[in-house]
């Protein structure tokens, strides 16, 4: 039974109960801060029982009852998302942001903390590793939890300077609020964990990308609306079907016998390299095994990789698939009814097209085969995880209040956005609530893809197949293979000299 989406699917007042077992806690008092395996989280399953409250089951955390810190301070640098992480200065109405305010007094007066937020304006994408690093190395000790764009933030893993959260007590990894399959991605070595992601750090969730389609465009066009709903329901959501799908829907309206922003297109989107990024990761090659120790080395030259980009290259290069777009141009045909997929959105960009006359929707993006066993939705690099400094002067502190405030946002904030705001607000349809539930699982990243920066920008060569609408891959991949296992090697000799 998966407890984590039993509760994401209840919200108190709204939708009925809809556990089918009992939601489960860990038994004792002391957390588990090793890293959990699967029969772990199967076996702490089996020995725990169900907390109610409000007539909601869920997973309580297992933080001491009698913890107190004496009103002591807790600062986090936040670079992005501050609506999620300190929320508005004072109650808006708006649920979601209430849900953030109530999350964080609940912790303070729980853990007996202020909690002092620092938003910093400056922080971006590419500024952010600059930004913390000189923080490290003037050791200053403002704050005790640093949150900033992945693409930024990971290259300074081999720097030192942050804590392996492994050694932190009250840390409880087995409990549904946090994304393990992520965190082992972006960590070397079974041992060492030094990015955090899970329900406080939402934005993992937001910034899933997605699949965009005008329902009602493809009921014109088949028998059945739901069609795409039931290939993704039964596992049969493949990057086929989605091609056949696109083609099935381009007309070239200005008989021009060009695809172009006129016409109503098959796929649209803009940014052209990152709209490929997603794709890449769809399948199941595993680009970078990892040993028993959880050391990686690269795998790129994977025969499955020839047919993944082959069908990538022919799908964004098809009639009626339109990647080469003005700023606003892919949205706007989508919102006015003229393209079937909408592509280089995240699940969070819903609420934009709430006012689309057309019934839409969103889907995982596909499977490369049907007998793949998951979906795989990666998440854009403008990510943010979390990262404890060493320099913090409250360590004692960090990892209860961290879990504390994960705990509360998974069974307060996460439910009010994920059931009010996503499906009940910004969804047209009972079946998208399933889709949602299939997408928030499907949630990940991949370490060539999260390092990319770091190894030559190797995790999305694919983005220079399609420009060059080439299929060789691997003759391409050859040439960088050495130069990406030296970076690897490079990466992980620092990583060793700072952190062993």
């Amino acid at each position: 039974m998966n407890t984590r989406k039993s509760l994401l699917r209840t919200v108190s007042g709204l939708l009925a109960l809809l556990m089918t077992g009992s939601a489960l806690i860990a038994c004792g008092s002391e957390a588990d801060t090793t890293k959990p395996t699967e029969s772990d989280i199967a076996d702490t399953a089996a020995v725990t029982e169900a907390v109610t409250e409000a007539g909601v089951e869920y997973v309580a955390d297992s933080l001491p009852d009698d913890l107190n810190f004496d009103g002591r301070q807790f600062t986090i640098y936040v670079a992005t998302f501050k609506e999620f992480f300190q929320g508005p200065e004072e109650s808006t109405g708006d649920i979601v942001d209430d849900a953030v305010i109530d999350r964080n007094r609940a912790v303070e007066e729980r853990l007996n903390i202020e909690l002092e937020y620092f938003f910093d304006e400056n922080a971006q994408w590419n500024t952010i590793a600059g930004i913390l690093s000189k923080l490290i190395m003037a050791g200053d000790t403002t704050y005790d939890l640093y949150t900033g764009q992945q693409y930024g933030i990971t290259s300074l893993l081999a720097n030192g300077g942050f804590v392996n959260v492994y050694d932190l007590e009250h840390l409880d990894f087995s409990k549904p609020w946090w994304n393990n399959r992520y965190m082992d991605e972006l960590a070397i070595g079974h041992d060492t964990r030094f990015f955090l992601i899970g329900d406080y750090f939402i934005s993992a969730f937001l910034n899933t990308h997605v699949v965009y389609f005008n329902k009602t465009l493809y009921g014109k066009l088949h028998e059945d609306s739901n069609e795409l709903y039931n290939y993704v329901l039964d596992g049969t959501w493949t990057l086929d079907k989605m091609a056949q799908a696109a083609k099935d829907a381009y007309v070239d309206m200005n008989n021009d016998g060009q695809t172009d922003i006129g016409d109503q297109l098959g796929y649209v989107t803009y940014l052209p390299a990152a709209s490929v990024d997603p794709f890449m990761y769809l399948s199941d090659i595993e680009f970078t095994p990892r040993d028993n120790e959880g050391y990686l080395t690269v795998n790129l030259l994977d025969e499955r990789c020839v047919d993944l980009t082959a069908k990538i290259v022919e799908y964004f290069h098809q009639p009626g698939s339109l990647h080469q777009t003005e700023p606003g141009a892919a949205n706007a045909s989508f919102v006015n009814g003229k393209a079937q997929f909408l592509g280089i959105n995240s699940i969070s960009a819903a609420k934009s097209f709430r006012d689309m006359k057309d019934d839409f929707s969103f889907l995982p993006y596909p499977k490369l085969t049907e007998d793949q066993e998951h979906y795989n939705c990666v998440v854009a690099d403008i990510v943010a995880p979390g990262a404890v400094p060493g320099t913090s002067l409250n360590l004692d502190m960090a990892g209860a209040v961290i879990e504390a405030l994960s705990s509360e946002t998974y069974r307060t904030v996460l439910p009010t956005y994920y059931e009010t705001a996503l499906k009940i607000k910004y969804s047209r349809d009972d079946l998208t609530s399933q889709i949602v539930d299939i997408i928030h699982e499907a949630s990940y990243t991949d370490f060539l893809y999260a390092y990319s920066s770091s190894l030559g920008g190797i995790g999305v060569i694919m983005r220079d197949l399609v420009s060059k609408n080439s299929t060789d891959y691997m003759s391409m991949v050859s040439k960088k293979e050495k130069s990406t296992n030296k970076y690897l090697d490079k990466l992980i000799t620092a990583f060793e000299e700072q952190n062993n």
